[in-house]
């Protein structure tokens, strides 16, 4: 222990290593997260907030789950952390913590305490870069669109990528994950959602780059993945699924400024087979994927659009899995160097095995509509306002019922978001 402590009080009060960890763009893209790190202490690299988010007024914190509305005065509060420690040219430890607490002003039952945590090895090299790491969370949020009710998820991760850059225009990478889920002992009308939910996930991604100028990089994606079951009554989901995607990222150009944006985001387009290893169940196939740009319509204007689609287990006893979709747009305009104003308009919808969503748990085939205005403003340095109005419409199918969820309140940050590094990703969507 005296000899752990020593090591750690040397690595904070040597000077800063110099860093340039290799050739590869992922390599390149660390480099940059280490210099951008808002505070330094001796080795150290540090970034930090203080945030109040959702700080307001919800009209309807359950979202129609109930036949009344339950409104409530809502607050969340966190202190996400983020260290790195560049060791030689090769190496960065990248440990990020986020505690978060949950307040309901009348719904104690609604409070919780939240934490995740993730640690990663960055290594480096000339013409490789591999990242290895893991993470665990407990976090009480909202499951998903099909269950709109926040539902305590705990989260054991870990993965791993290798990327080979064979060439200055040409890449490979080999990506592995695998996550287990637990829902503890949360109920959805009488039966627990551990037992429609508990499962462990894995998937393997084998990627192709060609980058064919500094603002483009193109990708080929080849991935599959597993997922099994934990509880016996939901042995019937166990599921393996194929796919293959392909698209692009726009890169950003650092330190250079534009009087109109240029493009930015990234395009992920495919095909994925969703196999139900059991041959009684329906299998499910089809067009998958994500996309989200963005980019300037005029001087200090700014449109973007997104669009994201892929399978997802149901957490009801009588459903197997559904297709969730999500897309639509949205304008930003910057009013002046401290303040922009922006506005987001959302539709998303479910779709569950068989013609027409035959195959849906009764009632439970939902659309969305979502109005979301926002006016951001830039108050110090390190410190940043929100101001949000939230307008939404929640339809099921079945019943015809629309159900409605407003929103108004203020998000307030101080301090640095955590960085991450622009490197392969893939695996399942969530």
């Amino acid at each position: 222990m005296i000899s752990a402590l020593a090591g750690v009080l040397w690595l904070i009060g040597v000077p800063g290593i110099a860093s340039s960890q290799g050739n590869t763009w992922a390599g390149i893209s660390l480099t940059q997260m280490v210099k951008a790190a808002k505070w330094r202490v001796g080795a150290l690299r540090v970034n930090g907030a203080l945030e109040f988010n959702n700080v307001g007024y919800d009209s309807d914190i359950y979202y129609g789950y109930f036949d009344e509305p339950v409104a409530d005065f809502t607050l969340a509060a966190a202190m996400p952390v983020q260290i790195l420690l560049p060791v030689g040219k090769k190496i960065v430890l990248d440990v990020f913590d986020s505690p978060q607490y949950i307040f309901y002003l009348d719904t104690k039952g609604e409070r919780s305490w939240n934490n995740a945590v993730k640690g990663q090895v960055h290594i480096a090299m000339e013409n490789f870069y591999i990242q290895i790491g893991g993470g665990l969370s407990n976090v009480r949020q909202r499951l998903s669109p099909e269950l709109n009710l926040n539902i305590r998820q705990k989260e054991d991760r870990i993965n791993g990528t290798l990327l080979w850059q064979a060439s200055q225009g040409l890449s490979f990478a080999l990506l592995y994950g695998g996550a287990k889920y637990d829902y503890g002992d949360a109920e959805i009308e009488g039966i627990p959602i551990a037992q429609t939910l508990n499962r462990n996930e894995s998937y393997v991604d084998a990627i192709t780059y060609v980058q064919p100028s500094s603002r483009v990089r193109l990708f080929l994606d080849g991935q599959f993945g597993d997922y099994f079951f934990t509880e016996a009554a939901s042995r019937f989901k166990d599921t393996r699924s194929y796919g293959v995607f392909g698209g692009l990222t726009f890169i950003p150009q650092e330190g250079k400024q534009r009087p109109i944006a240029p493009l930015q985001g990234s395009i992920r387009l495919g095909y994925k087979s969703f196999d139900i290893i059991d041959p009684l169940v329906a299998d499910g196939s089809g067009f998958v994927g994500a996309v989200d740009i963005s980019a300037g319509m005029f001087k200090r204007t700014t449109c973007r659009g997104f669009f994201s689609q892929d399978f997802s287990f149901s957490a009801f006893s009588t459903g197997t899995f559904y297709l969730s979709t999500a897309y639509g747009g949205g304008l930003s305009r910057q009013l002046s160097r401290r303040a922009i104003l922006s506005y987001d308009l959302t539709f998303s919808r479910s779709r569950y095995p068989g013609t027409g969503g035959e195959g849906a748990p009764s009632g439970r085939n939902f659309r969305y509509t979502t109005h979301l205005a926002g006016l951001h403003i830039m108050l110090a340095r390190h410190v940043s306002l929100s101001l949000l109005a939230t307008i939404a419409t929640r339809t099921l199918d079945q019943a015809a019922r629309k159900i409605n969820r407003n929103f108004f309140g203020i998000n307030l940050i101080y301090g640095s978001a955590p960085s991450t590094v622009s490197a392969p990703a893939g695996g399942m969507s969530r």
